[in-house]
């Protein structure tokens, strides 16, 4: 770390009246930075400093009270310790910070998927929606609006010609306009389901820590649930959508019947101790569609087009999306 880094953990440490030994490098996510420190006392701790986004105050209030509510129902989540937000300014400069525990276990690599890892991640995800019912979600953003949301930005993102003739030229990719009107019809009848709730909507593997001491039938066990910050109010189909399209693209040596297979069936639904009625189940394949597409838009909007064919996650991402028409290749995009 930079001397000024360190000098501004230390100032936020000292307003939390922490006395540390050291601190640790930080590990950058797409939010938030995470230093990990350890204390005079031979605890460890998790000091988080927040990106500056708009709503973002109110995104780390909701992750707490959903984590520290995981955490009394004995889920292994990072969770706050001190209830305090810590606020650093300098001028126009405003960062907030928040104090968590440390978590043993680390993640794994996208192919180091084994069939109990993806059974694990489906129990696990249902346990949790089964204890959240018992949380009040009324300060939580709703889930389908959000995606309806972005569903207009994308929209107007593929109806510029400029990207029009770039996704051709470089990419040799057109997106069909109708697809749009399939993803606000999807939401809009999401919003009408019963049984909404509280959920993760970020269950995916750089979120997830594993340890290799098996719980039971399973070789692994999950030791951590990290980054609750994209909490919200909705039906557990888009918690367990979201969860599966990362899984259809991380999980590049198995066939994505055996990956939903594993997942919802040998995990969710039959170890969980949660339940989706079977009326339910056919929005699921529409909704991970959706989630597909959406990474497929943010490989487009963070990398230069002329990369990404030798983006590995991006390609396959392109690849599950063709057969569902929602991308068409002019030629072919295969290398």
């Amino acid at each position: 770390m930079t001397g000024l880094q360190d000098a501004t953990i230390a100032r936020v440490l000292k307003k939390y009246g922490l006395d540390y030994v050291d601190i640790g490098q930080p590990q950058k996510g797409y939010r938030n930075q995470s230093f990990p420190i350890h204390l005079r006392d031979g605890q460890a701790v998790n000091l988080i400093l927040y990106k500056r986004e708009p709503g973002i105050l109110e995104k780390i209030k909701a992750a707490n009270a959903v984590s520290a509510f995981l955490w009394n129902q004995a889920f292994p989540v990072r969770h706050p310790i001190r209830e305090q937000i810590i606020q650093l300014k300098a001028g126009a400069y405003l960062k907030y910070g928040a104090l968590y525990n440390y978590l043993d276990g680390s993640t794994i690599p996208w192919e180091g998927y084994t069939q109990d890892h993806i059974k694990v991640l489906g129990k696990t995800l249902g346990d949790m929606h089964a204890a959240l019912t018992g949380f009040d979600p009324a300060d939580l953003p709703d889930v389908a609006d959000e995606y309806l949301e972005i569903t207009k930005r994308m929209r107007a993102y593929f109806n510029d010609a400029p990207v029009q003739r770039a996704l051709a030229d470089k990419l040799l990719l057109r997106i069909p306009p109708e697809a749009f009107d399939g993803f606000e019809q999807l939401l809009t009848g999401a919003k009408l389901l019963p049984r909404k709730q509280a959920l993760h909507m970020d269950f995916v593997r750089s979120n997830i820590l594993f340890e290799d001491e098996g719980d039971g039938e399973f070789k692994v066990k999950i030791s951590g649930i990290l980054d609750f910050e994209k909490t919200a109010y909705g039906h557990p189909l888009f918690d367990v959508a979201r969860t599966l399209a990362f899984l259809l693209v991380d999980c590049k040596y198995k066939e994505p019947t055996k990956v939903r297979k594993y997942f919802l069936g040998g995990g969710y639904i039959k170890r969980s101790k949660a339940t989706i009625p079977s009326k339910h189940l056919g929005m699921l394949d529409p909704l991970v569609d959706l989630f597909l597409f959406y990474d497929f838009y943010k490989f487009l909007r963070h990398n230069p087009y002329e990369s990404l064919p030798d983006n590995e996650h991006f390609m396959r991402t392109a690849q599950l999306l063709i057969p569902r028409h929602l991308v068409v290749p002019t030629t072919s995009i295969a290398r």
